[in-house]
């Protein structure tokens, strides 16, 4: 086949639909410049409407091309930069992609049936889909994705393959699956138990969870302790999202307890000296509890039993942070104390 498609796809979806109908062989697009613009991050070429079958695409540049409401079926993306594109309501069937960027892209609406999102990266990406189902989802990028809670998600792959759901369950064989995109890759790690060790190794190597009141300008508070931390490398923890449906508060708590190193509590939260109680009924942590009018008075029986429990009292936010630096040397010396004991234990 000639390449006379190259030109014709850029006369937009009127004449290459005309054209594709009449030509049903299989084509190629070896890095097509689908771009157009006299300024950076525009695109005035527009494939809105694109009847897209049999095609493989090879490292195409099309930065924010405009491809909503199409039909993709039966295709290949090889690699290619398709970042800030619009996919809005566009339909994709027994589609590949490998290594495809996918940045700041538009979904809404789009859907994904037996298709394999191979190593696409798909960071910052509007993704309130219709459907993805039979989709194969291993090795996604998918970090701050935009998700909706009524896309209809089912049968999504997490297995390296370049295959299609398809061609796995005609080699009579059931994959591992999840039924949402970003449970995948939570599950991928349970099912990689060395991968899953070192999620936890590095959590309880620098998570520090922040207990403390919300109101009365407590959760900024907590905010700037926890900018701070991350300056210092730790990774701070805030529970300032939703329960999970099937645990309450303190249950809640005392798992985001168990994943980390230290727990740093502001004494003026309310529900603070039950988070306390609860969490070291279960494990022994260092802690380290601040206030501006002094620990309340059971709080030394928490010391009394976990000599790696500190407090102290802040004048202003430059105090504390004072403060802070010097009992966090002696919360990291008590963590590596309580791995030395658990060493002679097992």
């Amino acid at each position: 086949m000639s390449k006379s498609h190259e030109k014709i796809i850029l006369r937009g979806a009127s004449v290459w639909n005309k054209w594709q109908k009449e030509n049903k062989g299989s084509i190629d697009f070896v890095k097509p410049s689908w771009y157009d613009s006299p300024y950076k991050g525009g695109n005035r070429l527009n494939f809105s409407g694109l009847n897209l079958s049999n095609a493989t695409i090879y490292n195409a540049f099309a930065e924010g091309l405009n491809l909503q409401n199409s039909k993709i079926i039966d295709c290949i993306f090889e690699e290619g930069d398709f970042s800030r594109a619009n996919f809005s309501n566009t339909e994709f069937v027994n589609t590949r992609f490998n290594k495809t960027i996918l940045t700041d892209a538009y979904f809404d609406g789009a859907s994904f049936i037996n298709c394999n999102l191979n190593r696409i990266n798909i960071t910052n990406a509007n993704f309130c889909l219709k459907e993805i189902k039979e989709t194969v989802v291993y090795g996604v990028s998918a970090w701050d994705l935009k998700t909706c809670d009524e896309m209809k998600q089912s049968k999504l792959i997490i297995e390296r393959t370049y295959g299609l759901y398809s061609d796995i369950i005609a080699e009579g064989r059931i994959p591992l699956m999840a039924d949402n995109i970003e449970l995948a890759q939570f599950i991928y790690y349970l099912s990689n138990h060395k991968k899953m060790r070192d999620v936890l190794n590095i959590l309880n190597a620098k998570g520090i969870l922040l207990l403390g009141q919300f109101k009365d300008g407590g959760l900024d508070r907590l905010y700037k302790l926890h900018d701070w931390l991350k300056e210092k490398n730790y990774m701070p923890m805030i529970f300032d999202f939703d329960r999970p449906v099937s645990m309450d508060y303190t249950e809640t708590v005392i798992t985001m307890a168990g994943l980390s190193k230290i727990i740093i509590a502001d004494l003026s939260g309310g529900s603070v000296p039950q988070e306390l109680h609860a969490t070291l009924t279960n494990f022994q942590k260092p802690i380290i509890a601040y206030s501006n009018t002094g620990a309340y008075s059971m709080f030394k029986d928490l010391k009394r039993k976990n000599p790696y429990a500190f407090d102290f009292e802040y004048a202003d936010d430059s105090d504390l942070f004072d403060k802070m630096e010097t009992y966090l040397i002696e919360a990291d010396k008590g963590h590596v104390q309580l791995i030395h004991d658990l060493a002679e234990r097992y």
